[in-house]
């Protein structure tokens, strides 16, 4: 039985204000960004399409926009129940940079 491998892009859109996660080529999950002038970057929405759900996608696109914002120096303000439960699960590694 051959197994079949899904290609996972995750890229940022700044043009678009969010982060996109594409399986094969196809958008599957984004992760919507506002940055604000104070340097805080808020996450107010993500959504996965319905056909790509319960796969842990969204979670990917939004530790790829969290671990990107961590890396740029930036707070962030997890507007969106999702990404909050992100931050929540790894206070660890997000936590101090809830502003």
């Amino acid at each position: 039985m051959a197994v079949m491998s899904e290609s996972i892009e995750i890229v940022d859109a700044p043009e678009r204000g969010r982060f996109e996660l594409r399986v094969d080529g196809v958008l599957a999950s984004v992760a919507d960004y506002m940055d604000a002038a104070d340097g805080r970057r808020i996450f107010p929405h993500t959504q996965t399409a319905p056909e790509h759900g319960g796969r842990g996608l969204g979670t990917q696109v939004v530790r790829a926009a969290l671990d990107e914002a961590v890396a740029s120096g930036r707070s962030i303000v997890p507007a969106c129940p999702f990404v909050l439960a992100i931050v929540a699960k790894d206070e660890d590694a997000y936590g101090a940079l809830v502003a």
